[in-house]
């Protein structure tokens, strides 16, 4: 198997590329989007509530 591509056959840099894109475009606005509310006291009670079980 070659390093340079994945088992479906699309390069390994092709994938990088899209995942880099998804976490610049989605996932970090949302973090971000998601301190901000908590540090506000915005979270839902059924959210805070997950984190406290979960911390």
């Amino acid at each position: 198997m070659c390093k340079e591509k994945l088992i479906t056959g699309i390069k390994v840099a092709q994938q990088m590329s899209k995942a880099r894109n998804i976490l610049n475009s989605q996932v970090i606005p949302r973090e971000e989007l998601f301190q901000i509310r908590k540090k506000e006291g915005k979270l839902s009670q059924e959210l805070i509530t997950a984190l406290k079980t979960n911390a």
